[in-house]
């Protein structure tokens, strides 16, 4: 079974924070392929932000009380949504609570506007896009309509 885990170091910053997308077997502990990928933006990927509607990061698994997120494995295609521009990985919940404020609509997409998101995870590079779309589809085409997410920062 595959799953997703997305990784990004925390902190005050003007500048952009990468982390990575690892498509992990879970079975096997291996990673079968990483995406350079960022979620929130500059200025707001810090721990704080992370209940920043619109600004903050995806908030981890562990701050919104779920084990895991879900994210389908068949796009939503949104071509007239500014960021977006193309296939929108919806994840699921829909929306999640972070220090009492609601936050949602996240989804895996290509980074196609100004670098970073409202707390989407975002990928980087058309290379990686690519990549994350064709496992995506292989996945789909497997019989797999989800795949968990898990979501972890550190300092």
């Amino acid at each position: 079974m595959k799953m997703l885990l997305y990784h990004q170091h925390l902190e005050q910053t003007s500048e952009l924070i990468e982390g990575r997308l690892l498509l992990i077997e879970s079975g096997v502990a291996s990673i079968a392929n990483t995406y350079i990928a960022t979620s929130g933006l500059p200025n707001n990927q810090s721990f704080d932000s992370l209940s920043s509607p619109g600004h903050g990061a995806i908030p981890q698994n562990s701050l919104v009380g779920v084990d895991h997120y879900q994210v389908a494995t068949t796009p939503l295609y949104m071509p007239g949504i500014k960021g977006v521009e193309g296939n929108f990985y919806k994840i699921n919940p829909d929306t999640v609570t972070v220090n009492g404020v609601q936050r949602g609509d996240f989804g895996v997409h290509f980074d196609a506007n100004v670098p970073g998101s409202s707390g989407c995870v975002v990928l980087r590079t058309a290379v990686g896009w690519e990549a994350f779309e064709k496992n995506m589809k292989f996945l789909l085409t497997s019989g797999v309509k989800e795949v968990s997410l898990l979501v972890s920062y550190s300092r």
